[in-house]
């Protein structure tokens, strides 16, 4: 399968108004070098690295591009971790660069990146930074980001900023025939009609030159186009003449540009306004010349005196011949217009929903990702469609179909997010759990919340701020300073709450002012406390930064000795990159990092831990889980990952083994998501997203 479609590529460059024939400098398409790692073999790699700010060498593009497959072919794995770290790899090199130069006062680079795999009958695309890729398949033209007109997708992070890259990932199903353009911003102005156009033309040297005449300007852009091995390729001559670059005038040229060749921007498809504004002004355009040869005519055939010492005033034949009808004329015309043009356009919408949902049904269910693709461009037709009437019957049934059917095929069970309260101002960023008493730590004002949960665990029945648990707060001579976590004591069943300064706090639940006080050991050896744990009475902090977990141990009540290392020896896990740990009823630690990646640990020793049974797109360190819970208690025990970018809530076994995954119906209340705790004797998962604690009842509904 792995050699069933080849590549014909095709670049396009463009800098101020003219086309020069090379190719540009960060273009790279490479095929598996026989070097290439397990999973890799039979991959084809397509990358367009483009400058963002000040412009470096040519050969700073050329060589990072030829880096970036080097490190791509290198990497097991799945093709999307493969790309990730990519990208983590191109970004660390700029990002320590620009860290030297800048405090050398040198020149600093960043870079817009987007790559794309051929992988069998998948093309996987990732982009960082204001790049675009726009994908013809089926009759279907897929762009990413999906709305070119909203600046925010558009226009992201570029590489060399941020320590830690923003790289968005999409994938799409293709056959031989589907065209793919990897470009830079510029490919936004291009209306979507008239790009659908260029990309059905019948080769791929007619796409190039539509593309070439449509984006008169500058632009740097890679044009692929799969086909069969037996396909006998046409040679292409690039079009245009050489030039030596002229950034330096861009703007100059782009005001001359537009001086000398004013053209009417198409208006966009949703936007009535504008196309009503557009509408009017071609008519009247049209009225305009309709009238200029109707006085033509008259002027042939009653012509006026060479000299005309007393004009004749129209007579009123003459004026309602040449005036009154035809202003009756387009105003027909302009009624007719305004009136049938909503319909006219929501009746080709539902033709095109009706042609992509029979192309999604006529998919071998099999083929997973294609069907996938082929549901999600169903669904985003569907709601094209909703936009221009929104409740019909039609439209609301093909998305209700295409969800229930991506999500079937994905393993998402979708559900109500209910929400149960909110804080003002809040930022919550802990849940803990006990019977019906739930608590919440506000991290953005350091301070705790207590929630009294109704029986069936779905209503709040009062919500208090715990008042000795907030910054500031003073109690048996200690004050309170930035809160590190919460957690519980099922030993004693109090809430311990700690502070960077190291002062325990511990409140019985039931009489949450019943409290006792203590400053333990050493904590001013602590350099980066963020988690506590307390298992067989013993308090467990960890200590990211120092690379530490630090155990203290019990005596009676209090904690009076000095810490020990949970990790001894030689052998240390690097801890610096963990953002969450626990400890199950058996005594194993599980560690989560950043990258999704969790460890499990006993007595200080590594154990074995994978998560297994994901769909491929899925997996924790693909869609980098940043928090979970471990529901220790005998009602069906295991894990619950939150992934902020999914939005989505992962459900595994102890062991790891995938289960269940939710999503909101209104997948927007999840898009803070930060915490997550489980009820599981009620089958409620309860999420904290922003200032709000959502419910999620787990059975169906």
């Amino acid at each position: 399968m792995a050699f069933d479609l080849e590549a014909l590529v095709g670049h396009l460059y463009i800098v101020g108004g003219r086309v020069i024939n090379i190719n540009p400098p960060g273009a790279l398409v490479e095929v598996a070098p026989t070097t290439a790692a397990r999973g890799r073999e039979g991959d084809t790699f397509f990358i367009l690295i483009l400058p963002s700010g000040s412009i470096a060498p040519t050969t700073f593009y050329e060589q990072l591009a030829q880096l970036a497959a080097e490190r791509y072919f290198s990497m097991g794995g799945s093709v999307a971790l493969a790309l990730r770290n990519m990208f983590q790899q191109i970004n660390r090199n700029l990002y320590e660069h620009n860290l030297e130069h800048a405090a050398a006062g040198k020149q600093q680079f960043e870079t817009s990146v987007i790559a794309a795999v051929l992988h069998e009958d998948d093309m996987v695309v990732a982009r960082a930074g204001p790049v675009i890729s726009a994908l013809q398949t089926a009759g279907l033209t897929l762009t990413f980001p999906d709305d070119l007109s909203e600046e925010a997708p558009l226009f992201s992070v570029p590489l060399g900023l941020l320590p830690e890259p923003e790289v968005a990932m999409v994938r799409y199903g293709v056959n031989a025939g589907s065209r793919l353009v990897l470009s830079d911003a510029n490919l936004a102005d291009i209306p979507a009609e008239r790009l659908t156009s260029i990309l059905l033309e019948n080769d791929i040297g007619k796409v190039l030159d539509g593309l070439r005449r449509t984006i008169r300007f500058q632009c740097q852009l890679m044009l692929v186009e799969l086909v069969p091995p037996e396909y006998e390729a046409p040679l292409l001559a690039a079009p245009g003449e050489s030039s030596h670059e002229v950034q330096t005038r861009l703007g100059e040229a782009r005001k001359q540009l537009e001086a000398d060749n004013p053209q009417w921007q198409l208006p966009r498809r949703n936007d009535f306004g504008s196309l009503l504004s557009w509408g009017l002004a071609r008519l009247a355009g049209k009225a305009a010349g309709f009238f200029q040869s109707l006085g033509a005519l008259f002027q042939r055939f009653f012509p006026l005196p060479a000299t005309a010492p007393s004009r004749r005033a129209s007579s009123g034949t003459l004026i309602l011949t040449v005036l009154l009808i035809p202003l009756i004329i387009v105003s027909i015309v302009i009624v007719s217009w305004v009136s049938n043009l909503g319909e006219t356009e929501f009746e080709q919408c539902l033709g095109k929903l009706q042609e992509t949902s029979n192309l999604a049904r006529s998919i071998d269910s099999s083929n997973r990702r294609s069907t996938i693709s082929a549901w999600n461009a169903t669904l985003q037709v569907a709601d094209a469609c909703d936009i221009m009437r929104p409740d019909d019957p039609f439209v609301n049934n093909m998305q209700r179909e295409a969800q229930a059917l991506i999500d079937t095929i994905n393993k998402v069970k979708r559900r109500e997010a209910v929400p149960l309260t909110n804080f003002e101002n809040a930022a919550i960023s802990r849940l803990r759990l006990q019977g019906t008493d739930l608590y919440a730590l506000d991290d953005r004002n350091d301070l705790v919340y207590h929630v009294t949960l109704s029986d069936d665990g779905k209503q709040a029945l009062r919500q208090d701020p715990v008042s000795r648990m907030r910054l500031g707060a003073t109690y048996e001579g200690y004050t309170i300073g930035q809160i590190v976590d919460i957690a519980f004591d099922s030993y004693s069943g109090d809430l311990a709450m700690l502070d960077a300064n190291g002062t325990l706090l511990r409140c019985e639940p039931q009489i949450i002012l019943n409290c006792n006080a203590q400053r333990v050991l050493n904590a001013d050896d602590w350099q980066n406390p963020s988690t506590l744990t307390i298992w067989d009475r013993r308090l467990y902090i960890l200590d990211s930064e120092s690379g530490q977990i630090w155990r203290y141990d019990p005596s009676g009540s209090s904690y009076v000795s000095a810490p020990r290392e949970y990790f001894s020896g030689a052998a240390r896990p690097n801890l610096r990159n963990v953002v969450d740990f626990t400890i199950s009823n058996d005594g194993v630690v599980f560690v989560l990092y950043d990258d999704g990646v969790m460890k499990s640990y006993i007595a200080g020793s590594e154990a074995p831990f994978a998560f297994s049974g994901f769909n491929e797109g899925s997996e924790p360190h693909v869609v980098r889980t940043e928090g979970f819970a471990l529901n220790d208690s005998a009602f069906a025990p295991g894990f619950f990952l939150i992934s902020r970018g999914a939005r989505t809530i992962y459900e595994t076994t102890v062991a790891g083994t995938f289960i269940d995954s939710y999503q909101a119906f209104d997948q927007s209340k999840l898009e803070l998501i930060s915490a997550v705790v489980a009820y599981p004797e009620q089958d409620i998962i309860y999420v904290a997203s922003g200032n709000t604690i959502f419910h999620i009842d787990m059975t169906f509904q």
